[in-house]
């Protein structure tokens, strides 16, 4: 439509378009202003009710478990040979004193039959010893002691003159050869005895120490628990060196224990004796209980933040539900009080350096209040003052850009 027909049109008509276009202006005007100019208007959108109850002050944490110290034991063998015989498998339970691997123990034997036939013949040889010498002792004994009687004799005749000068020293040298003698067997026999001996005792040792290898040969467990972990297969050469060659890896499942990893932020509030809550995601509605054992003093620093290791023993009815390296969300019970007044948390807001709450008095109408409050728990947290009983606390509020001093002026919705 152009000016010259917008002329031609009757006056009715120019009127009504000119309303209409008006009508036009005006519902622009107005969703402009609406968007770009209008202040929203308070709504509450959620509300909680001041009320008494129990509160427990928490730190929330994440653990891991681990199998205690001695839980878990990699049996190793402390010979070289192959390994003849491997009696477990991954995931068998074993007990305490049962054997797990045999290894190939001929050359051992083989050496134990030589140590045993050396030990015969050191004890024949000690028998020997000690059978002949005594004998021969008692003969040079005799021949001492006959000897002493006749030159004792002669020495008295020759007083007498009833013998020879020369007869009074062939008597004496014939005591002194028996007397020579009898010391010599003396001497060679304690000689010889503790020859024998020192070598039979020699042997006994080697024969203790092959014996001693033979054992070494039998692999046994020692602890109750269940195979982890098998390193050699039967048929395989395991060599002993330096290192003890590793077999079998057997846990104790029931010794476990927790590793809680409280931040370096709420390290003050923990403690020895504390209790404990904690639950893992494959049984996420079982609660399990303990208490904190001890607090490491050497920090952990993970992913730059650190951390302080505290730990929990478990006992084993809980053990029957877990495996190690399982993660755990953790809650250590700080302090708790009943019968208390309390709010929602989501209530508690901080403006300003302090805490307030907005307290409904009428539809999308509220009263600003200033807290003072106590331990904050999971949910609720402690009001020592600044709201009563009773009261409905918006928890979820919009608030306008601008209101009067009675609705405390603030953006956007508080949650």
């Amino acid at each position: 439509m152009n000016l010259a027909s917008l002329k031609a049109l009757p006056t009715k008509k120019k009127i009504a378009i000119a309303a209409a276009a008006a009508v036009v202006l005006l519902l622009a005007a107005f969703l402009v202003y609406r968007v770009f100019f209008a202040r929203p208007s308070l709504q509450v959108l959620e509300t909680g009710t001041v009320e008494k109850g129990s509160i427990r002050g928490v730190l929330v944490a994440t653990g891991i478990i681990k199998s205690q110290v001695g839980a878990v034991v990699k049996i190793g063998a402390q010979t070289t040979g192959r390994i003849q015989e491997m009696r477990v498998k991954v995931g068998d339970r074993v007990k305490a004193g049962e054997l797990i691997a045999r290894v190939d123990d001929r050359e051992i034997r083989q050496q134990i039959g030589q140590q045993q036939a050396a030990l015969v013949s050191a004890q024949n040889t000690l028998a020997q010893v000690e059978k002949t010498y005594p004998e021969r002792i008692r003969e040079a004994r005799a021949n001492y002691d006959y000897a002493k009687v006749n030159v004792e004799r002669e020495r008295e005749l020759l007083k007498h003159e009833y013998t020879t000068k020369d007869a009074v020293d062939r008597a004496e040298s014939q005591f002194t050869a028996a007397e020579a003698v009898l010391t010599r067997l003396q001497d060679e026999f304690k000689t010889q005895r503790t020859i024998s001996r020192s070598n039979l005792e020699e042997i006994q040792a080697r024969l203790r120490q092959q014996e001693v290898r033979l054992t070494y040969t039998r692999i046994y467990s020692p602890i109750d628990g269940v195979v982890s972990d098998v390193t050699a297969q039967e048929g395989e050469t395991i060599v002993a060196g330096l290192q003890v060659a590793n077999l079998v890896t057997v846990l104790d499942p029931t010794r476990l224990e927790m590793w809680i990893y409280v931040d370096e932020t709420d390290i003050g509030k923990a403690a020895v004796g504390q209790d404990v809550e904690y639950y893992v995601d494959t049984f996420p509605a079982k609660t399990f209980k303990g208490k904190i054992e001890k607090i490491y003093p050497q920090p952990v620093v993970k992913e730059n933040i650190v951390y302080y290791l505290a730990t929990m023993k478990i006992p084993p009815e809980d053990a029957a539900y877990l495996k190690p390296e399982m993660t755990t969300h953790v809650r250590i019970i700080t302090e708790e009080k009943k019968d208390i007044l309390t709010a929602p948390n989501a209530a508690v807001k901080f403006e300003r350096g302090r805490q307030v709450a907005y307290k409904v008095t009428g539809k999308n109408r509220v009263e600003k209040l200033t807290l003072k409050i106590g331990i904050r728990g999971e949910d609720r947290t402690e009001i020592l003052s600044g709201a009563s009983e009773g009261d409905v606390l918006a928890t979820k509020i919009i608030l306008p850009v601008a209101a009067d001093a009675q609705q405390a002026p603030q953006k956007g919705a508080m949650k």
